[in-house]
């Protein structure tokens, strides 16, 4: 179990992408271009595929766009569940 005020790792994962979607989802978009590539696609569609999904996920995070508004809403949910626990200590 992790401590009390440390966040958890897709906690940090969310904060990085929030921070910046661009890069993030342009690393998660090669990340499956490496696997078009296992496949034996033409490696123009794992360059495509990688941009596609990186503009498409920015575009998404975008303030008030609804990954934005389910960050924000997973953040308040996980802020008010730590709250929540240390009041029971």
């Amino acid at each position: 179990m992790s401590e009390p005020g440390k966040p958890r790792f897709n906690e940090k994962l969310d904060h990085l992408q929030a921070r910046r979607p661009f890069l993030y989802n342009l690393g998660t978009g090669a990340l499956i271009g490496l696997v078009l590539l296992v496949l034996q696609f033409h490696w123009i569609w794992a360059v495509a595929y990688a941009l596609s999904w990186a503009a498409v996920r920015a575009l998404l995070w975008g303030d008030g766009r609804i990954l934005r508004r389910q960050y924000e809403a997973r953040t308040a949910r996980a802020a008010q569940e730590k709250a929540e626990k240390r009041r029971q200590r």
